[in-house]
């Protein structure tokens, strides 16, 4: 499904992939090359979206936390595993990682398991890499024990004999300079001063340095047994590391799946959330747009970031339509929640909704409202809507949802009102979703296309309030708003934006005078002064 940028913005797209981003890696990389769900896709979105909200139902909210936070934790092994594919011999560190990371899954899985998850998610094990590791565990580190080598074990036991042969010679020494000389060495490094040990010194001890009042000796120590045996170890080891970075080589496939297959649990995990977070249905999939309780969560989530309600919207769209009602009335969320949902159900995300029947779209977009951020220095407001509405009717299909929000509302009402009713006859002629919210009078009926209109004020006038208190005013309004959308029965005559003014703080006698203007006839001549 294509959805432009200023789509994206006005509907909350950007929102909504944020809010489902997975956890960890995996699942960020799975959702790259995871595309929007299309026509045609409708049975796997159905399985995708009903298996999220299933888990969404199963899981508890505490253990799908922990359940992501372990996601989260996971190392990466792809690299190691590819690099031992390709040869490279691998590091004790490398082996540490790929252990932590079999040990991550069984932690995983045992969550899982815990939390009650289904069989068919049990996250994936590696245990053939589990058990290949298994003898370097040491605790929360790694060793390269011996049995990752034949020759291991040998080349160790000839080491210690060799070191245990070098400790006996530096005892021997230390005892014959305590005998000779009186002093017992420090270390194989030690001072001898002059004038109390003049020449000759022992011959188990080397000059390192002298002065005319001291000299600096060290340890006569046969070492080559010593340097051979930890030659014959780094080969061991060497060789150890090499066999054991061709087993995991093999592995290889293995790890990629599991990584897969973490990256799907993580996707799907993400959207479980979402659904606890907003709750979400499982779409019916038709050639209709209807939908119970809608919620606009990116809109949900700013009012009550400032404590203020949120009523969810019910609409029903069954081609083309035209959205009426007041300012503040909530006309261009009502565009919003509707691109917002059906984008959720392109991206096998629930929508939050208590029952929806939506299409899966080919491209959703917006057209008018403030688009200042895309017009260019050589078009006027009027004339970028025009450009914009030529490339939408250019592609529209059945399978476009176009939300058209104040078209030609800055140019002449006469000729844009025309133009609107133009534009959603040619929408309807191509079997284009369309839903346009307008204050021209008349345009449903003139383009016979649905008319629905927002319920608006439910009370006619209000208490003074503070001209100065912009939220007061902004709560009065929320309490008497009817944001329903409902049948319009007959062609809107008000749009209740002389009791908003008055509500706002404008100048009561001027709001006075313009109602006067406003409910004299038309035919009546102005009062002369």
């Amino acid at each position: 499904m294509s959805i432009d940028d200023v789509t994206a913005a006005r509907i909350g797209d950007d929102w909504l992939r944020a809010a489902v981003a997975p956890a960890g890696a995996f699942g960020r990389r799975y959702d790259e090359t995871a595309p929007a769900y299309g026509p045609g896709d409708e049975g796997r979105a159905s399985e995708e979206i009903a298996e999220c909200v299933a888990l969404a139902q199963q899981l508890a909210p505490a253990a799908l936390d922990r359940l992501r936070g372990a996601l989260r934790a996971v190392p990466e092994p792809t690299p190691i595993v590819v690099r031992a594919r390709a040869g490279d011999v691998l590091g004790d560190v490398d082996f540490y990682e790929l252990a932590r990371f079999a040990g991550t899954l069984d932690e995983l899985a045992r969550l899982w398991n815990d939390a009650g998850g289904t069989h068919e998610r049990t996250p994936t094990r590696v245990e053939r890499l589990r058990s290949l590791l298994a003898p370097g565990r040491d605790g929360d580190g790694f060793y390269l024990a011996d049995a990752f080598g034949s020759g291991l074990r040998a080349a160790r036991a000839e080491l210690l004999r060799a070191e245990n042969d070098l400790e006996l010679q530096r005892r021997s020494i230390a005892e014959r300079v305590r005998e000779t000389l009186g002093v017992v060495p420090p270390g194989d490094e030690f001072v001898v001063m002059r004038d109390l040990h003049p020449d000759p010194l022992p011959p188990e001890l080397r000059l390192v340095r002298e002065t005319p009042a001291y000299r600096v000796v060290t340890f006569e120590l046969q070492t080559d047994a010593r340097d051979g045996g930890f030659a014959r170890v780094a080969a061991a080891e060497e060789a150890a590391r090499r066999e054991l970075s061709s087993r995991i080589a093999a592995e290889h496939d293995d790890v990629i799946a599991a990584t897969r297959a973490l990256g799907a649990l993580d996707h799907v995990l993400a959207r479980a959330a979402f659904v606890q977070r907003w709750g979400g249905c499982v779409p019916e999939f038709a050639s209709a747009i209807a939908f119970e309780d809608g919620i606009l969560a990116p809109l949900a989530e700013q009012l009550a970031a400032r404590g203020r309600r949120y009523t969810p919207l019910t609409l029903e769209l069954p081609g083309v339509a035209v959205l009426t009602g007041p300012n503040m009335g909530g006309k261009s969320a009502a565009l919003a929640t509707t691109g917002f949902l059906c984008a959720c159900a392109a991206l096998g995300i629930p929508p939050p909704a208590r029952a929806a029947r939506l299409p899966l779209l080919e491209r959703i977009v917006w057209l008018g409202g403030d688009d200042s951020a895309r017009q260019t220095r050589l078009l006027s407001s009027y004339a970028d809507e025009v450009v914009r509405a030529r490339d939408v009717l250019a592609t529209a299909s059945a399978r476009c949802l176009i939300l058209v929000d104040e078209f030609a509302r800055t140019t002449g009402p006469r000729e844009g009102r025309a133009l609107l009713i133009a534009l959603l006859e040619a929408l309807r002629s191509r079997g284009a979703f369309a839903l346009a919210a307008t204050h021209f009078d008349g345009v449903a009926e003139a383009a016979k296309v649905t008319h629905l209109r927002i319920a608006g004020l439910s009370v006619a006038t209000f208490a003074a309030l503070d001209a100065r208190d912009l939220d007061a005013a902004l709560d009065a309004i929320n309490a008497a708003m009817d944001y329903r959308i409902v049948a319009a029965e007959a062609p809107d005559s008000a749009s209740d934006a002389l009791a908003l003014a008055e509500l706002l703080g404008f100048d009561r006698t001027v709001v006075a005078r313009a109602r006067a203007l406003y409910e004299r006839p038309a035919d009546e001549p102005p009062a002369r002064g």
